[in-house]
C-alpha cells in the first residue's frame, strides 16, 4: 500500500508542523536569574534580588535587579551581567532576546574577597597619598571679584573723566584725598583701617592657599585607578564609630567627634570593668576606622566615665537607700565630740 491519502479524506500534517513548543515566561525568568547570578565579576558574584521576563512569540524581554559587590566599576560589571544574561537565555531557551535590562539596586561589601590595606601616612615614597579635594568657592570668589571690579571701574571712569574731559573729580574721591591729607599714619582711624585691610587680605590668602571642604575625609584610591577620588563625610564616619561603640556591653551615652587626624570618643559606663571596657572601645573604634578605607589612619581617643550608679565588679551594692550619716555623740562637757572618726564602727556611750 502507498501512503497516498484517499480522495476526499483528511489531509495529513507534516511531522515538523505537528504541534508547537512554548517556553513559559516563568522558565525564561528562572534562566535569566540563574545566568545573572553566574556572572563572573573578577572572582566575585552578583546577587539577584528580582527578575521578570515577557515572551512574545520567538522573542523575549528580560529584566533583573542585582546587588553588586563593592568596590566595583558599575558600568563594566553591569555590562558583564547583561552580556551573560542575554547569551544564556538565547542559548537555553532558543528565543531571541530583544531587550535585556540590568538594574543595580544596591552595593554590598564582599567579605570573602581580600581587602586592600588602606594607604596610611607611612606610604612608601614611590606611592602617592590621596589628598583632600579643593573647594571651588565659586560664589564667594565671584562676589568679591564683582565688588572689586565695580570699584575699580568707578575709579577708572572718574580718573579718565578728569584728565580727558576736564571735569571736576567726584565728591567721594575728593573727600577721601582731603581726609588722607589731614590724617597721618599715626591716626587711630588710619591704623584701624590698615589693620582691617591686612586681616581681610590674610583671610583671602588663607582661602586661596587652603583646600577647604573640611567636612570630608579622603579615601584611599582604588588600585589601578589613581585618577578617581572618593571622600567620606566626617559626620558619617562619626556615626559609624558611634554605632559600633554603642554595641559594647555596659556603654551608654556615646558621643563621637571626628577630626582630620583623630577621633574623640566619649562614653559613660553603666556596668562592667572600666579598664577592660576602655580597651574594648579603643579596639572597636580602631577596627571600624580601618574598614572605612580612609587614606589617612585616624587615631581614636577614648574617654570613659562611670555613671553615678556604677560600682566596680565584686562590690556588694547597699540595700535600699544610702545610710544617713548620724551626728557624733556629744559628751557631758562637749569635749572631743568633733574629734571622733566618722568611718568604721563607733562604740556607743552609756548613760551610766
Amino acid at each position: 500500500m502507498t501512503g497516498t491519502p484517499a480522495v476526499g479524506g483528511p489531509a495529513r500534517t507534516a511531522p515538523a508542523e505537528r504541534g508547537r513548543t512554548v517556553v513559559a515566561e516563568r522558565a525564561v525568568r528562572r534562566i535569566a536569574e540563574r545566568a545573572a547570578a553566574e556572572s563572573d565579576l573578577a572572582g566575585r558574584r552578583a546577587r539577584v534580588t528580582h527578575g521578570t521576563a515577557t515572551v512574545h512569540g520567538h522573542r523575549a524581554d528580560i529584566s533583573v535587579d542585582v546587588r553588586l559587590p563593592y568596590p566595583t566599576v558599575l558600568t563594566e560589571a553591569g555590562e558583564r551581567v547583561r552580556s551573560r544574561l542575554s547569551d544564556r537565555v538565547a542559548e537555553l531557551s532558543g528565543l531571541t532576546v530583544r531587550a535585556a535590562t540590568v538594574r543595580v539596586q544596591s552595593l554590598s561589601p564582599d567579605r570573602a574577597a581580600p581587602q586592600q590595606p588602606p594607604a596610611h601616612e607611612d606610604t612608601p615614597s614611590g606611592g602617592r597619598a590621596a589628598r583632600r579635594p579643593w573647594s571651588p568657592r565659586r560664589f564667594p570668589a565671584a562676589l568679591v571679584a564683582l565688588v572689586v571690579a565695580a570699584a575699580c571701574a568707578a575709579l577708572l571712569y572718574d580718573v579718565l573723566s578728569v584728565h580727558l574731559a576736564d571735569r571736576r573729580p567726584a565728591g567721594p574721591r575728593t573727600g577721601a584725598v582731603d581726609w588722607l591729607a589731614t590724617h597721618g599714619p599715626g591716626d587711630p582711624a588710619v591704623v584701624a583701617g590698615g589693620a582691617v585691610a591686612a586681616a581681610l587680605g590674610a583671610w583671602l590668602l588663607c582661602l586661596a592657599l587652603t583646600p577647604g571642604l573640611r567636612g570630608v575625609l579622603p579615601m584611599s584610591p582604588v588600585p589601578g585607578r589613581h585618577d578617581q577620588r572618593a571622600v567620606l563625610d566626617r559626620a558619617a564616619a562619626a556615626e559609624l564609630v558611634r554605632d559600633a561603640a554603642s554595641a559594647v556591653p555596659g556603654v551608654t551615652h556615646v558621643r563621637v567627634r571626628c577630626g582630620r587626624r583623630r577621633v574623640r570618643l566619649r562614653a559613660r559606663l553603666s556596668f562592667g570593668d572600666r579598664p577592660a571596657t576602655r580597651a574594648a572601645l579603643r579596639t572597636t573604634a580602631g577596627a571600624t576606622l580601618t574598614t572605612l578605607g580612609l587614606a589617612r589612619h585616624l587615631k581614636p581617643r577614648v574617654t570613659l566615665r562611670p555613671t553615678p550608679h556604677w560600682r566596680p565588679p565584686g562590690t556588694a551594692p547597699t540595700a535600699g537607700r544610702p545610710p544617713v550619716p548620724t551626728p557624733p555623740p556629744s559628751g557631758a562637757d562637749g569635749k572631743d565630740a568633733g574629734a571622733r572618726p566618722a568611718e568604721g564602727p563607733v562604740a556607743e556611750e552609756s548613760d551610766s
